[in-house]
């Protein structure tokens, strides 16, 4: 066992012991998202749902119905809505081209795929591994199993006066009637690889992100309630909702970059590069 995974356990069990049972969580109005013996999986596709009655989340081009097209190695590939009317025409122009992209045998940007973080909140729905939780009474940190990417929310206390731009943002919390209430700002602008969804939809650096998480399914399930607001980037608010089943299985260490290069050396597709360290830690 890698020492990575000793760590993981020992955090995720400090986690599960200063929140407490789970009886004793949920009668606190605290829900129970942390254990070492269980995740959550995606569930439900790689899209944000709608809700009825709010602005829908960006989704895949309806030229494509079946949600992709086959470039020139026959290998489908997601076409974003780069015409969806909630969207600023510069956005609009930057997701055309990454469609054109595809179209030209270029893979479609997947970030973990291809080892970059995921962002906020499009980091909620990369599909392939589960999730995990630590919660302390002052924070709670969501664990990613492929790449053991760690996501901080700082609990029952205000936004830093400038926070430092990132790619998860700054995120603080309460609870409020079993549910987590996450509130997110200090983003990175515009960045090449940075999006809030699976179809590459950008953003600017005052996107606002507001979580509601809460168990469901008497415990078998999780479920976030996402709401972005960007004016740099959308005309309106948009909100959707993103569903995990709970795994029962431990945390296990995932490499994202050992042997990922499949793509390109039996398709001869395009790929994407994939982060590098400018210089060495130490």
């Amino acid at each position: 066992m890698s020492r990575f995974l000793h760590f993981s356990s020992a955090i995720l069990a400090i986690g599960v012991v200063a929140i407490g049972t789970t009886a004793s969580a949920q009668q606190n109005g605290i829900p129970n998202l942390a254990s070492t013996q269980f995740g959550w999986q995606l569930q439900g596709g790689i899209d944000f749902r709608p809700i009825p009655g709010a602005v829908p989340p960006i989704s895949f081009d309806p030229a494509y119905p079946q949600r992709g097209e086959g470039n020139q190695r026959g290998v489908m590939e997601r076409m974003s809505d780069a015409e969806n009317p909630n969207l600023k025409p510069w956005a609009q122009q930057l997701m055309r081209k990454y469609n054109e992209d595809v179209l030209n045998g270029h893979r479609a940007f997947s970030s973990q795929s291809r080892c970059w973080p995921g962002g906020t909140p499009g980091q909620l729905l990369f599909p392939a591994e589960p999730i995990y939780f630590v919660q302390t009474p002052k924070e709670v940190w969501i664990f990613w199993q492929r790449q053991q990417e760690v996501r901080r929310i700082y609990l029952d206390r205000p936004h830093s006066q400038h926070p430092k731009p990132s790619w998860f943002g700054e995120s603080v919390g309460h609870y409020d009637n079993g549910e987590l209430v996450v509130d997110t700002i200090g983003f990175l602008d515009r960045h090449e690889f940075d999006f809030v969804d699976n179809w590459r939809t950008p953003h600017t650096k005052d996107m606002h992100v507001v979580e509601r998480w809460k168990i469901v399914d008497d415990g078998k399930a999780l479920q976030a309630t996402v709401t972005v607001d960007d004016p740099g980037t959308f005309n309106k608010p948009w909100s959707g909702t993103v569903r995990w089943q709970k795994r029962n299985e431990p945390m296990l260490e995932s490499v994202c970059a050992e042997n990922n290069i499949a793509f390109e050396q039996f398709f001869n597709l395009k790929e994407y590069p994939m982060p590098e360290a400018k210089k060495a830690d130490f």
